[in-house]
């Protein structure tokens, strides 16, 4: 069951066109992040799914509801967001900043120390915001997103311009959310080591495009990942085997990913036709060279 989906979604400012999604499935309980280059359209999507900004065109379900005008305000409810950067004041405690947002949201005071529990201010709680730490600043934002423990919590770049330490503590948080408090969350990133760290699906975006959408896994096995074979003859044995997309490279013979059994028959042949077989090995590219190709090559799945 989804949390959130977009059917048939576009959002155009004058003529230009930043989004055009057919299909864009999140479902419940996952961390689903959404990477594309800057300008790709994410940040868009994610205001379209917090209502801040109004589709073109499409359906927005929530929750298995449509989102409209009519029931908005109970949307809203479900979800909470970070979206581009935090918005606070920073003449008031954490703590002040969290109450606004609890009346805003008609919640228990209870729910402001739950949240800057969850994110580690507790501590910090009465510190003046202007001598957080950008870290500090950036736990607050998201506080701000969980506090109530909404369905969904939306986060764009929640980890943009922290240190290694700080980023990575904040991806624990994230991975977390779901199995504590059984949310789903959807994060953004450019940063495409960090999104690999801490969700359950991608979905890639260029240009408005969404190219890709489902498992890590299943998208470096189905686009990046090669079987290198290094052979007594490879030329010979390439002539033998004579497998599509099948090429000498660097003294070792490349061939696209294939099952087990398969892998297993060509090693038989190749020894059978006393061809030996010095070396085999699996070879993945990293998610984010495998992306940069991706989206140059304009791949649709």
């Amino acid at each position: 069951m989804e949390a959130i989906k977009l059917k048939n979604v576009s959002k155009k400012y004058g003529k230009n066109i930043v989004v055009d999604i057919e299909e864009l499935n999140i479902e419940k309980r996952q961390v689903y992040g959404l990477i594309g280059p800057n300008g790709a359209g994410k940040s868009t999507i994610m205001k379209m799914i917090c209502g801040l900004t109004q589709s073109t065109s499409g359906e927005i379900l929530i929750d298995d509801d449509s989102f409209n005008k009519k029931n908005r305000n109970e949307t809203l409810k479900k979800i909470g967001s970070l979206i581009e950067s935090p918005s606070y004041y920073e003449n008031l405690s954490g703590y002040e900043n969290l109450t606004i947002v609890r009346k805003l949201k008609n919640l228990k005071d209870e729910d402001v120390f739950n949240a800057l529990e969850i994110v580690g201010l507790i501590k910090h709680k009465d510190k003046l915001v202007k001598h957080y730490s950008l870290g500090m600043k950036q736990r607050l934002g998201i506080a701000m997103a969980i506090i109530g423990i909404p369905k969904i919590i939306v986060l764009d770049e929640p980890t943009n311009g922290l240190d290694p330490k700080v980023r990575e503590e904040i991806r624990t948080l994230i991975r977390n959310l779901p199995l504590k408090y059984d949310t789903t969350v959807m994060v953004s990133s450019h940063a495409l080591d960090e999104i690999e760290r801490m969700v359950n699906k991608i979905g890639i975006i260029d240009k408005g495009k969404l190219l890709f959408q489902g498992e890590i896994n299943e998208f470096k096995s189905k686009y990046s990942s090669f079987i290198y074979l290094r052979t007594s003859n490879n030329k010979k044995a390439v002539n033998l085997l004579n497998l599509k997309d099948m090429v000498i490279e660097n003294d070792y013979i490349k061939i696209p990913i294939l099952p087990d059994e398969m892998i297993a028959k060509i090693i038989y042949k190749l020894i059978s036709e006393n061809i030996n077989v010095y070396r085999i090995y699996e070879k993945d590219k990293s998610l984010e060279e495998l992306f940069i190709e991706f989206t140059e090559r304009g791949l649709i799945e």
